[in-house]
């Protein structure tokens, strides 16, 4: 391993912070702290805040790569949190099954598609629903996400091996206060 190269590849990346692993709640905690130490009182702090949360838990919930620490079961993935002068970039990966792909590419191009207004209530709206017993949440993450990025993402879907899709999700919120 080339360390000076991940070194210089994260400097000129401007990765502010990365985490690659199975991810926890404690582990989330700590990341969400070095997060608010970076941005201070930034008027981006809890849109910025909200979308890393749910990309985060999205790996732990969902990622297809599992490891056992401490008894239980956790998601593996990675997370970024990169800064320009223009915007904020929070951006996650994880392993995917194959037969997810579809439904995720599908899902996300919808909700793009969606005017902030129409987001709202899809949320207004998800939240009213009953969940499933299986479910660990009410389907609002992604639109949580579009609706705090002003659909401002992007994904990408990478062949990992013939079962596994490597799935990865940039968002990116503007620093314009005007804009997002």
């Amino acid at each position: 391993m080339d360390l000076l190269n991940i070194y210089k590849l994260m400097k000129e990346k401007n990765i502010v912070f990365s985490f690659k692993g199975a991810l926890s709640q404690e582990i989330l905690v700590e990341m969400g702290n070095q997060l608010k130490s970076h941005l201070g009182l930034s008027n981006k702090l809890k849109k910025i805040f909200s979308v890393f949360i749910e990309l985060a838990q999205n790996i732990m919930h969902y990622s297809d790569e599992k490891e056992f620490i401490a008894g239980s079961e956790k998601g593996v993935g990675i997370v970024l949190f990169t800064e320009t002068e223009e915007y904020f970039k929070v951006i996650s990966g994880n392993l995917v099954e194959n037969s997810k792909v579809a439904f995720l590419k599908n899902r996300l191009e919808y909700l793009k598609s969606l005017p902030y207004e129409e987001l709202k209530n899809l949320y207004t709206e998800q939240i009213r629903n009953r969940r499933e017993s299986n479910s660990k949440g009410a389907g609002l993450g992604f639109i949580e996400i579009c609706r705090k990025s002003g659909s401002n993402i992007d994904y990408k879907f990478y062949p990992f091996n013939e079962k596994l899709y490597f799935f990865s999700l940039v968002v990116k919120i503007s620093k314009d206060v005007q804009n997002g």
